[in-house]
């Protein structure tokens, strides 16, 4: 029979939840800001609203398969745009990717880059890549043991770092001192929200995975259904040319017979126009059968 937790043991704080709670404060507070300073950069906001209207954004955004509320909040309503004050740090890394004209790492959008690579677009797929780290962790009582803790703060802050530099050497020293201070600062009530927050993105994450997994299955099983379709058309095609084809040997077989027992009696009427004529219509549309089927 299985054990029923202890509440009190499930609600206390431990060093490891607080591990969590410090890790989601670095990703919520920390990440979103930061992402949206750099996208600010490259799609200034009073620019955003023109790049938003161009038919070609809309075509890369589309492509990028957005979920109806990330779509709801580039465009909120015919002829308004989003601000960036409103995206949250996932729909801020894929704007990055799609619309930013970054170069992805030679490792793709979608695997962790070499470590020598400290490029903006290497950083973005790497705070994705934690996050995920970090998402392991929700349905796990929401814990991170020190020695994991210390390994992802670092990877993550220094990335965070990273990132500001591309903005400017000042906003690069502000972040080390703020992510400094993510580590030393007590927990708040805000930190709570934090996690709330977090588990919002893990659910809208995991529910866009299921929508493109349900796409891709669908698009594979049209692909299937067109292919058995096509050799159904191609095998009644094929038929249809050998019962012509037959049917036109068996013309060409009658007028040899024909020719062959009529001689010379029958040679004048097999000259006039009219014969000619039926004989060339008949053998030219087999072979123009012949032609198109083949």
């Amino acid at each position: 029979m299985a054990t029923v937790p202890d509440p009190h043991e499930v609600l206390r704080s431990t060093k490891e939840k607080e591990n969590f709670q410090r890790v989601t404060r670095l990703f919520i507070s920390g990440g979103t800001i930061l992402l949206r300073e750099i996208f600010d950069v490259i799609c200034p906001p009073s620019h955003l609203p023109t790049i938003l209207k161009s038919p070609a954004t809309e075509k890369q955004l589309r492509s990028a398969k957005l979920t109806k509320p990330q779509w709801d909040c580039l465009y909120p309503s015919p002829g308004v745009y989003g601000t960036s004050t409103d995206f949250d740090v996932t729909l801020l890394f894929r704007l990055l990717r799609t619309i930013c004209n970054l170069i992805p790492p030679a490792t793709s959008w979608d695997a962790l880059p070499t470590s020598t690579d400290h490029s903006l677009a290497a950083d973005l797929v790497r705070i994705k890549y934690y996050r995920n780290s970090v998402y392991g962790h929700v349905n796990q009582q929401m814990e991170i043991p020190d020695d994991e803790f210390l390994s992802l703060w670092k990877e993550i802050s220094e990335t965070l770092v990273r990132i500001a530099q591309q903005i400017s050497p000042a906003k690069q020293n502000e972040w080390q001192k703020a992510t400094d201070n993510f580590l030393k600062e007590p927990l708040t009530v805000e930190d709570e929200r934090n996690i709330q927050e977090l588990q919002r993105w893990y659910k809208n994450d995991t529910e866009v995975k299921q929508y493109v997994e349900k796409l891709q299955t669908s698009t594979e099983q049209g692909i299937e259904r067109l292919e058995t379709s096509l050799q159904d058309v191609q095998g009644k095609l094929q038929r249809a040319f050998h019962a012509i084809e037959s049917k036109g040997q068996n013309l060409e077989g009658a007028i040899h017979r024909f020719q062959k027992k009529t001689g010379s009696c029958t040679q004048a009427r097999l000259n006039s126009p009219r014969a000619f004529k039926m004989a060339d219509e008949m053998l030219g549309k087999n072979e123009k059968i012949r032609m198109y089927v083949g």
